[in-house]
């Protein structure tokens, strides 16, 4: 049976909350020092490898401009760099610095302690089947989205899933 048009908009909207209480609850300190959404620019740098800022843009749904102020604020902080294309010189390639990893690494480890302790009521067997629920619903979205020709996202398993953030 489909899901009802109630329950896709109740879904809908608890994924935004969730998103919501994600930032509230597990927002690590050096976050707060970036524009929204700049540890997602990093860590979407960091899988996808050095790139330009256009094929970065794509990845991320966002326009190249606002892409652009989250560049350069990277690359003021030290956590981008930018390099001449090696194929073309007259283009630059963004990468992740070593600095941008050791960022990465500290909010990654902060937003899976945080998460353990807002979960320590939670059984191991709740998280995976909470995890797999969610993998689920993303790769249904992906899959949607590539057959509506408007896809970035692509379906992950549990063993490929993405260290975005």
């Amino acid at each position: 049976m489909p899901v009802s048009p109630d329950t896709a908009q109740s879904l809908i909207k608890e994924l935004y909350l969730i998103g919501r209480a994600i930032r509230i609850a597990l927002l690590h300190p050096e976050e707060g020092q970036l524009l929204p959404g700049g540890i997602g620019v990093l860590g979407t740098l960091e899988s996808k490898g050095p790139c330009r800022q256009v094929d970065l843009a794509v990845d991320l749904c966002i326009s190249a401009s606002a892409l652009s102020r989250h560049v350069t604020e990277l690359v003021g902080a030290g956590y981008i760099s930018r390099h001449a294309d090696p194929s073309d010189g007259r283009a630059t390639l963004i990468r992740v610095t070593d600095e941008g990893r050791d960022l990465l690494g500290r909010v990654r480890a902060s937003r899976a302690r945080g998460l353990q302790t807002a979960l320590a009521d939670w059984s191991e067997d709740e998280a995976e089947q909470a995890c797999e629920s969610v993998r689920k619903l993303r790769n249904s979205l992906a899959t949607h989205a590539q057959h509506a020709g408007t896809a970035h996202p692509q379906p992950v398993s549990k063993e490929s899933q993405g260290a975005d953030v």
